[in-house]
């Protein structure tokens, strides 16, 4: 059952266990009120008529002493007396008896039944009530005991209180009459009172859907400050840290993606070299000076990878930025990228160009080399083969520039803003075929910005693509004059 419903009925029960037994508890404490001062009140009219009967045989006094030997005639006597007596109250007439001491009757009324049912019950100097049903009729009944010249008696008289249980049956009816109509109200005011209670725990479950189906967290409105508004405020707190936490765990994911691709991707170009020159090493006969050249070559692209790995893992996964700058000549760096480029270029038969500024780099060679390679790679897959490259240096006012220019098939307009983005190919079937995954110029972007520099685009498409990469240096002009 849900929470609405056992609210609901929860409330509809209580309210009605409540209103039928406080309807009932005050019905009966009014009839027991009602009830006692009714006793109470034939016991004084049952103490004045046992005064005035007293006086009204006051004159049979003597002569009711005079029989005290014979206590058939004295109850004869008695009986003659009462006969002739009427007592009367504003009720009317009442109902009495006059019993002796054993409890038989010296002389009732014709309005009075006789019944021995109270006299059992009392001792000889008590008094007592009891009340008698007849049929539909409730009558109240009370003895008391008083003394007539030493003679003992018994007054009993009766009062008709049938209108007091009748009054409580029909304070029953309506009683019974008023919760079917709360009954009827309640189910409509309590439906409403229940759905306006439940109704922030529904938006609560919603928005719990909600994040559950991955949707975008919207923070539940907060419509109260009591206990469930406090749960909701609670809520969204949890939420938005939830929120936060996921959104860190994607980015984790995605930076360890893009950490395993771009490793992925940095490993062919030296790779290629690697085995290129290797290969040359096994089948066929060099000199002393290319051995060691190409082995050289080998074991510095060796080291490059094993250093590389590391750092793009500071990069990518770690976001680290204080990376360590070196300076380093130009001229060296590039020429360390053209030695490793330059058997993949011959292999494409592409004629690779260099020129080459004087100059000096304030950078990080394992990162800036990456950028390099992965530029001049993204130009050779666009050109194929049979094409052209150039790389050229030059110094700037602020630092130092160089540029990088193919005559390959050129990108449109549209697709330059969009290069930079993290898996972004412009021509997907040709990058999936050269093994590319969309991640060298993000990559790259993210290495120019970590050193305080620019990556420019400019492309023409079926022409070629010219790529600008600016970044801050130190020039030794010094060392250049010498």
């Amino acid at each position: 059952m849900k929470f609405f419903w056992k609210l609901y009925f929860s409330i509809m029960t209580i309210t009605l266990i409540c209103f039928s037994v406080g309807g009932t508890m005050l019905i009966q404490t009014s009839f027991k009120n009602s009830f006692d001062r009714e006793v109470e009140s034939i016991y004084q009219e049952n103490d004045i008529l046992v005064n005035s009967l007293t006086l009204e045989l006051y004159p049979y006094l003597e002569e009711i002493a005079l029989k005290e030997d014979s206590t058939q005639e004295r109850t004869n006597l008695l009986k003659n007396v009462f006969c002739n007596m009427i007592v009367e109250t504003f009720r009317g007439n009442v109902s009495f008896c006059v019993r002796d001491e054993n409890g038989n009757v010296i002389y009732q009324n014709d309005t009075f039944k006789d019944q021995h049912k109270l006299f059992k019950r009392i001792s000889q100097n008590e008094r007592g009530s009891i009340v008698l049903k007849d049929k539909n009729r409730y009558k109240l009944q009370v003895l008391r005991c008083f003394s007539l010249n030493e003679t003992k008696l018994y007054f009993e008289n009766v009062r008709d209180i049938s209108e007091l249980f009748l009054n409580r049956e029909s304070q029953f009816r309506t009683l019974f009459y008023y919760t079917l109509v709360l009954l009827f109200v309640s189910t409509i005011v309590i439906f409403i009172v229940t759905r306006w209670l439940v109704y922030p725990i529904k938006k609560l479950s919603k928005a719990t859907k909600g994040i559950a189906d991955g949707q975008v967290f919207v923070p539940v409105m907060v419509s109260s400050e009591d206990e469930i508004g406090q749960l909701t405020k609670d809520f969204n707190t949890m939420a938005k840290r939830l929120e936060i936490t996921m959104k860190e765990l994607h980015e984790a994911v995605e930076r360890q993606e893009m950490f395993v691709g771009n490793f992925a991707h940095e490993l062919k170009t030296p790779l290629t070299s690697i085995i290129g020159y290797g290969d040359m090493l096994r089948s066929k006969c060099l000199s002393e000076e290319e051995i060691i050249n190409y082995s050289h070559l080998i074991v510095e692209e060796g080291k490059r990878l094993e250093s590389m790995s590391m750092k793009l893992l500071n990069l990518i996964v770690l976001k680290k930025q204080d990376f360590k700058m070196y300076k380093i000549s130009a001229q060296t760096f590039f020429q360390g990228i053209e030695d490793t480029v330059d058997l993949l270029m011959k292999e494409n038969n592409i004629q690779f160009i260099t020129e080459i500024e004087p100059g000096e780099l304030h950078i990080e060679p394992d990162l800036m080399k990456t950028v390099c390679l992965n530029l001049l790679d993204n130009a050779r897959k666009a050109i194929g083969k049979n094409g052209k490259i150039s790389l050229k240096g030059t110094v700037a006012k602020t630092g130092y520039q160089f540029v990088i220019e193919d005559n390959g098939c050129g990108m449109a307009t549209d697709e330059l803003d969009k290069i930079k983005e993290a898996f972004y190919m412009v021509d997907q079937s040709r990058s999936r075929s050269a093994g590319g995954a969309g991640l060298g110029l993000a990559l790259c972007d993210q290495i120019i910005k970590l050193h305080h520099g620019l990556l420019d685009f400019e492309s023409v498409l079926g022409k070629g693509t010219t790529v600008t990469v600016k970044i801050e240096g130190v020039i030794n002009n010094e060392e250049m004059q010498k």
